[in-house]
C-alpha cells in the first residue's frame, strides 16, 4: 500500500494537475510587506539566506531585516519555521480573475468558504471569507499588511476579502497552523496575510472582462493603482480602487428544471444488510403539491388533483412513486409537480466598488510615520424561490395555505363541482405562486477603516513602532417580495359584493384590501403586489477599534548570530448592533415558511492582551549544523466575555546541509466564542418539507445498532415522511467556554544548489482542537442518539418524539405517526474534539529552454483525517468529513508558464478528488451509488506586452468545459454544487493592462 505523501504526489502528476503554487516565503525574493517589486515567480533565482553574523558588521546599514508573515521577528533570513505559501497578484491575474476570494480558493490548503457560490442567501450572503482547512471560517483569520480589519459577518469576525481593491494587493501571504501566539484569537488553522502595494512611482490601469460560452456568467473589474512622491523623496502616496461587477448565474441558464437527482428512500428496501439499497437516485425529482397549478388532496380516495389551463381538474401522477408512496405530500421521478429548481440560483450578483490610500512620511532618519485609509461599497442580489403553502399549519404560524370557499367568484367551476359531490364548503388548496417575483435578498454593505502609525529607532538594533485604527461595516440586508401576513391573508379570502369580487373581511377592505385570485396563474398587477407583498429591512453595524505597539530587534549577540526579539501590546474593541424591521418583529414578515426570525443585538468584547517573541540562532557554519534556530512565541489575552487565555509557539529550523532546511513548529491557540455563538437569543422554529429522520424510511436499516436503537425509541416500524419536521431550538450560549487548539508541522525545505531555480517543500500537518464551539444540525443529533451503543445519551435527551401516535398534535394539525420526532435542541454548545491532519507537497522550477523559459509550479495536499468527535471513546459518535465530495483527500494544482521576452503563455490545471455523497454511512447499502468523482479543470491564457506600457492578455478557463458531477446528494443534487464545482462552463476573458 502506497504511503499517502506518495499517492498524493503520484496522483498528481499523473493528471497534470494546476494549481496556485505554494512558493514559500523561503524561495520567495523579498516578502517585505513594504516591497512592490516581490518577484516569486518561476523564473525567480530563488536562495536561502543564512543566519550567520559576523561580530564586526553589526551596524544599521547592513543588517538586512524583513518581517515575514507569521512571525513579529524582523530577520535576516527568509525561510523560517512556519510553513508560508506566497500567493504572487501578477501572476495569478493572467487567467482573468476579477475577485480574490475565487484566486485564493484555488490553493489547495483552503476550503470552502462563504462566497458569491457557496452563500447565496443568509445573513452573510455578498460577502466572501476564507476558510482554511475546511475547518471554519470563524477559525481562519484575514490580516491586511499584518493588522486585522473590522469584522463583515453578521455574527462572527471574518472578514470580507472581496473589500479589498484587487489592483492594490501586491501578494497574499497564506499561513497554515496555528498562528494565534503571533496574531491572537481565530488564527486556529492559520492565517491570510493581504500585502497592499506600497511605494509606487508608476500609474497602472488594467480592465478585466469575461462571459461564458454560453453568453452569460459575465464578469469584469477595472483597477487603478498610482503613487508619487514628494519633500524630497521623504513623503509616498499610494492610492488605488476597483470597480467590479459579476452577473448572477441561475439553474435555467444551464439546466431544464426537469433534471433534478436526487435521492430518496427505495421501496424495495427490506432491511437492514439484505443486499437492496435503502436510497436511490432518481433524475427527475419533483412533488406534486410544489405544482405553479392549483391542486388539492382529496382524502376519501388518496389522490391528489389539480387545475388544468382549461379550467378542468384532473388527477395528478408520478411516473414513478418513492418514499411516502401514494400519499398526501408524495414524492417521486416524473410526472406532475415541480421541483423549484428552476428558480435556484447558482450565484449572486455583485456589484462592487472599493479604494484605499495610504501616506508614509520620514519626519527624519530615525522618526517615520503613516496614515491610511480603505473604503468598499457593494450590491449584492440573491434570489429564494417564489412564494408557496400548503395544507399544513405550518406556514403563515397557523393558518396555513389557501382555502377554496363555495362563495369565493374566483373559484372554478371544475373545482366547485368536486366540492358540491364531496359536501365539502371548503378545501385546501396547494400550490407555488409562481406567478409571482420570487422572494429575493439583497445586501447593500459600506465598510471603512483608517488608521495611523508611527515608527523610529531606539538604537541601531532596536527599533519601535505603535498604531491606532477604526473600521466600521454597515450592512442593509433587504429581504424582498415577502408575504404581508395580515394582507396576504385578508386578499385570499374572496367574497362578491355587488357584483365585484372584494376581500371578506370589512376592515380590511376599508383598509384598501384589493383580492388576490388564488386559482390564477396570471401575472397579478402592481397594485395588488404592492398590498400583498412588502421588504424587511435590517440594519447591521460593527466596530472594530485597534491599537498596539511593539518594539523589535536584536538585544544581544550570540556566537551563531543576533538574537532577535520582539515584545508589544494590543487593544482592541469590536461591537455589534442588529436592528430587525419592526413589520419582521410584530410577526407579519416573519412566520412559518417565510423568512427566519432575527435576533435584536447590541453588544461588545474587548480584549487586552501583550505578547513576545523570540529568534535563538544556536548554531551557525557548525558540522551538520549550517543553520540551527529556536522560535518562540507567547500571547497573553484577557477578554471581557471568558477571561485570560494563553497562547504559545515554538518552532525549530535546522539546515544540516547547504540548500535542505529541516523545520517544525508546535503551537497552543485559542478562540474565543463570537458574537452570536455567546448572544444569539434563543428561537424555536418548525421546520417543513422533506426531513431527515434515522428513523424514517430509507434510512432506519442503515444499522442494527440504529435499527434497535429506533425500537427502543418507540419507533417500531420505519417512520413514513410526514412531510412535518419537529420544532428546531437554535441560539446561543453565555456559557461557552473558548476553544484550544494544539498544531503541529513537520517538514523540509530543499534548494539543491546542482538544480538551479527548483525549490520542494513538504509539511505534515496536525490540528486538534478542544471543547470545540459548535451547534450541531438537528440531523446530526438525531442521527448520534441512534447511533451511539445505546439510547441513555445526551443526544437523545435532546429528541422529543410522539408518544400518543394516531392523534393531531395541536401544533402540527396532522396526525404524527409513533415516535415520529416533536422537537430537538440544537444550541450552541464545547463539544468534545476536532481533528484534521494531512500533507501539503509544494515544488517550483525554472529553466532556459529555446528562446524563452519554461516554469512549473505545482501545490498538492492530501487530507489523512477530518472528524468532529462528539463521544469521547465511542467511536460510532464521531462526524467525519474526510473523504467527503466537499472535502477530498487529494486537491492538487499545477502551473505551466512559457515566456518569450514580451509573450507568454500559461497553463493551469487544477484537481479536486474523487468523495462519497455522505461519508458517515453506516452501511453500504445505505445508497445505490454513494461515490463522486473527481474533476480536473484547465485554464489557458497569453499574453503579449507591447513594450509601450500596454499590455493585453486573453484567456479561457475551463478549457474543456468539463461539467459537475451529476449527483443526488442533496437538493439540488451535486451537480448544482457551485461552492465546489465550475457551473459556469467554458468562459473568455481579455484583460488590457496600461502602466505609465
Amino acid at each position: 500500500m502506497k504511503h499517502p505523501l506518495s499517492h498524493a504526489i503520484a496522483l498528481a502528476m499523473a493528471v497534470g494537475l494546476v494549481a496556485p503554487a505554494f512558493a514559500e516565503s523561503s524561495s520567495a525574493a523579498n516578502p517585505d510587506p513594504g516591497a512592490s517589486g516581490t518577484d516569486v515567480s518561476p523564473s525567480a533565482d530563488t536562495t536561502s539566506a543564512s543566519a550567520t553574523a559576523d561580530a564586526g558588521s553589526r551596524d544599521a546599514a547592513t543588517l538586512d531585516s524583513v518581517v515575514v508573515t507569521g512571525s513579529r521577528v524582523a530577520r535576516p533570513d527568509l525561510v523560517n519555521p512556519m510553513p508560508v505559501s506566497v500567493i504572487d497578484m501578477q501572476e495569478v491575474m493572467r487567467f482573468g480573475q476579477t475577485n480574490l476570494y475565487d484566486v485564493l480558493s484555488q490553493n489547495p490548503a483552503i476550503g470552502v468558504g462563504n462566497s458569491l457560490a457557496s452563500s447565496v442567501t443568509g445573513l452573510d450572503a455578498g460577502a466572501s471569507f476564507i476558510n482554511l482547512r475546511n475547518l471554519g471560517t470563524n477559525r481562519s483569520l484575514t490580516l491586511i499588511d499584518g493588522k486585522r480589519r473590522v469584522s463583515s459577518s453578521a455574527r462572527s469576525s471574518a472578514v470580507d476579502i472581496g473589500s479589498i481593491p484587487l489592483g492594490m494587493i501586491e501578494r497574499v501571504d497564506i499561513v497554515t497552523g496555528g498562528a494565534a501566539a503571533v496574531y491572537g484569537a481565530d488564527a486556529v488553522t492559520g492565517a491570510v496575510n493581504i500585502i497592499t502595494k506600497k511605494d509606487i512611482e508608476q500609474t497602472t490601469v488594467s480592465v478585466t472582462g469575461g462571459q461564458s460560452e454560453q453568453g452569460d456568467a459575465g464578469q469584469m473589474s477595472a483597477s487603478i493603482a498610482t503613487g508619487f512622491k514628494f519633500a524630497d523623496g521623504r513623503g509616498r502616496v499610494s492610492l488605488g480602487g476597483t470597480y467590479s461587477k459579476v452577473d448572477p448565474l441561475y439553474m435555467y441558464d444551464r439546466y431544464d428544471w426537469t433534471e433534478q437527482p436526487f435521492n430518496l428512500a427505495n421501496p424495495a428496501n427490506t432491511g437492514t444488510n439484505d443486499g437492496i439499497p435503502d436510497n436511490v437516485t432518481l433524475y427527475h425529482y419533483r412533488q406534486h403539491y410544489y405544482a405553479y397549478e392549483p391542486n388539492f388532496w382529496l382524502g376519501d380516495e388518496k389522490k391528489r388533483y389539480m387545475l388544468q389551463a382549461d379550467g378542468s381538474v384532473r388527477e395528478m401522477k408520478h411516473d414513478t412513486y418513492y418514499g411516502n408512496g401514494i400519499a398526501q405530500f408524495a414524492t417521486g421521478d416524473g410526472g406532475d409537480g415541480r421541483n423549484l429548481t428552476d428558480h435556484y440560483q447558482f450565484r449572486g450578483g455583485d456589484e462592487s466598488l472599493s479604494a484605499m490610500g495610504r501616506v508614509d512620511f520620514d519626519f527624519t532618519d530615525t522618526l517615520r510615520g503613516a496614515a491610511y485609509f480603505s473604503y468598499a461599497k457593494t450590491d449584492y442580489s440573491g434570489d429564494y424561490y417564489p412564494w408557496r403553502d400548503d395544507t399544513r399549519t405550518t406556514f403563515f404560524n397557523g393558518a396555513g395555505g389557501a382555502k377554496a370557499y363555495l362563495d369565493n367568484p374566483y373559484l372554478p367551476t371544475s373545482i366547485r363541482q368536486v366540492m358540491l359531490d364531496k359536501g365539502l364548503t371548503s378545501l385546501s388548496i396547494d400550490r407555488t405562486y409562481g406567478n409571482f417575483p420570487v422572494r429575493t435578498e439583497d445586501h447593500h454593505r459600506k465598510s471603512f477603516t483608517f488608521g495611523a502609525e508611527v515608527a523610529g529607532d531606539i538604537s541601531d538594533y532596536i527599533s519601535w513602532n505603535a498604531f491606532a485604527q477604526y473600521g466600521k461595516v454597515k450592512d442593509h440586508a433587504v429581504d424582498g417580495n415577502v408575504p404581508w401576513k395580515s394582507h396576504w391573508l385578508a386578499a385570499r379570502d374572496v367574497i362578491e359584493v355587488d357584483g365585484q369580487a372584494v376581500c371578506r373581511d370589512p376592515v380590511a377592505r376599508a383598509n384598501g384590501c384589493l383580492p388576490l385570485n388564488i386559482f390564477s396563474t396570471d401575472a397579478p398587477s402592481q397594485a395588488l403586489l404592492d398590498y400583498v407583498m412588502s421588504d424587511r429591512d435590517e440594519y447591521r453595524t460593527t466596530t472594530q477599534q485597534l491599537a498596539g505597539a511593539e518594539i523589535n530587534g536584536s538585544a544581544w549577540q550570540l556566537p551563531a548570530g543576533d538574537m532577535r526579539f520582539a515584545l508589544g501590546v494590543e487593544y482592541r474593541k469590536d461591537t455589534l448592533k442588529n436592528t430587525d424591521d419592526p413589520m419582521a418583529i410584530s410577526g407579519e414578515l416573519v412566520y412559518g415558511g417565510g423568512p427566519g426570525a432575527r435576533s435584536e443585538l447590541d453588544v461588545s468584547t474587548d480584549v487586552k492582551e501583550v505578547f513576545g517573541e523570540l529568534l535563538v540562532p544556536i548554531f551557525a557554519d557548525a558540522p551538520a549544523a549550517k543553520r540551527l534556530d529556536l522560535e518562540l512565541a507567547y500571547r497573553y489575552s484577557d477578554y471581557s466575555t471568558v477571561g485570560g487565555t494563553n497562547a504559545w509557539k515554538s518552532g525549530l529550523i535546522w539546515e544540516p546541509i547547504e540548500g535542505l532546511a529541516l523545520r517544525g513548529v508546535r503551537s497552543r491557540s485559542v478562540r474565543t466564542p463570537n458574537f452570536g455563538e455567546l448572544y444569539e437569543p434563543t428561537y424555536t422554529s418548525k421546520t417543513a418539507g422533506s426531513i431527515s429522520d434515522p428513523c424514517m424510511v430509507g434510512a432506519y436499516y442503515a444499522s442494527q445498532t440504529r435499527a434497535d436503537n429506533c425500537k427502543a425509541l418507540g419507533v417500531p416500524a420505519p417512520i413514513v415522511d410526514p412531510k412535518i419536521g419537529p420544532w428546531i431550538t437554535t441560539g446561543g450560549n453565555t456559557a461557552l467556554k473558548p476553544e484550544t487548539s494544539d498544531s503541529v508541522t513537520l517538514g523540509f525545505v530543499w534548494q539543491p544548489s546542482f538544480l538551479k531555480n527548483f525549490d520542494l517543500t513538504v509539511d505534515y500537518w496536525n490540528i486538534e482542537i478542544a471543547d470545540v464551539i459548535t451547534q450541531l444540525s438537528y440531523t446530526t443529533i438525531m442521527n448520534l442518539c441512534v447511533d451511539l451503543p445505546s439510547i441513555d445519551n445526551p443526544y437523545c435527551a435532546a429528541i422529543g418524539r410522539n408518544q400518543t401516535p394516531d392523534q393531531p398534535t395541536a401544533e402540527h394539525g396532522v396526525i404524527m405517526p409513533a415516535g415520529a420526532a416533536l422537537w430537538v435542541n440544537a444550541q450552541q454548545q464545547n463539544v468534545s474534539r476536532l481533528y484534521a491532519k494531512g500533507i501539503d507537497v509544494s515544488a517550483r522550477y525554472a529553466v532556459d529552454l529555446g528562446p524563452g523559459r519554461l516554469g512549473f509550479q505545482f501545490a498538492g495536499t492530501y487530507l489523512i483525517e477530518h472528524v468532529t468527535e462528539t463521544t469521547p471513546g465511542i467511536a460510532a459518535g464521531d462526524v467525519r468529513s474526510d473523504g467527503s465530495y466537499t472535502n477530498p483527500r487529494v486537491r492538487a494544482s499545477l502551473t505551466t508558464t512559457y515566456d518569450i521576452g514580451d509573450f507568454g503563455v500559461a497553463l493551469k490545471s487544477r484537481y479536486w478528488g474523487h468523495g462519497l455523497g455522505n461519508v458517515n454511512v453506516t452501511s453500504d447499502e445505505q445508497y445505490d451509488d454513494n461515490t463522486v468523482p473527481s474533476r480536473t479543470y484547465h485554464d489557458l491564457s497569453a499574453r503579449y506586452s507591447f513594450g509601450n506600457g500596454h499590455t493585453i492578455n486573453v484567456g479561457v478557463n475551463n478549457l474543456f468545459d468539463v461539467k459537475p458531477p451529476y449527483m443526488g446528494f442533496g437538493e439540488p443534487g451535486i451537480y448544482a454544487a457551485s461552492s465546489v464545482y465550475d457551473l459556469v462552463g467554458r468562459a473568455y476573458n481579455l484583460t488590457w493592462t496600461y502602466a505609465f
